[in-house]
Parts: C-alpha cells; structure tokens; sequence
C-alpha cells in the first residue's frame, strides 16, 4: 500500500515540473540547448517509468521497458504536438536518444 501512494504522488509531482513558456535559444556545441533538456527529461521519465513498471507493477524486465518506453515516447509526442502545437523531429529524436541511454543503463546495470 505504501509503494502505491509514493508512486501516486510520484506520478503528480511530475505535474509541477512543467515549466510555463521555458525558453533555451542559445547553442552548445552547435545544439540548442532545449535539445539537451528533451534528453535529460527522457531519460529521466524513462528510469523512473521503468522502476515504477518493474518494482511496483511487478512485471518482468522485458515488458517493464516497452510499457515504460511506449508510455514516455507517448507522452514526448503528446507533448510535442497537442499541448505545444508543433511537432518538431528534433525533440522527438532527442527524446529517443534519452530514453535509448536510459535503456542502455538498465540493461547495463542489470537493475
């Protein structure tokens, strides 16, 4: 019961991270740096959706990281498209290259 509640307010708080008309238009390296954020968040969602599918849920590791990944890669296009109202090929590649890295630690790291 106590795993359910914290991956509830886990789950919410996410809500409060969502920065209002963020802008990053300087470049690193020759990237945007919004491009940089996009993986970090990736990867971020993408090792807690993962812990949650695979500690919480119970599920074994293989269907932890398609239900994890499918969920994350959903919601960057979701993003991307319905609440911000363009669909950009760059932060959709940024986000699957955090989420790629993500998956690369777990299996890695045999969590």
């Amino acid at each position: 019961m106590k795993s359910k509640i914290v991956t509830i307010l886990l789950a919410a708080s996410i809500f409060f991270c969502i920065p209002n008309k963020a802008r990053a238009e300087s470049k690193y390296l020759g990237v945007p740096v919004d491009l940089y954020a996009h993986f970090g968040v990736a990867y971020a969602l993408q090792t807690v959706a993962y812990g949650i599918a695979k500690k919480d849920l119970n599920l074994n590791k293989e269907d932890s990281l398609i239900i994890s990944g499918l969920i994350v890669f959903a919601g960057g296009v979701f993003w991307g498209t319905i609440i911000s109202g363009k669909y950009d090929t760059n932060h959709v590649l940024a986000n699957s290259l955090g989420q790629a890295a993500s998956i690369g630690t777990v299996l890695h790291f045999d969590f």
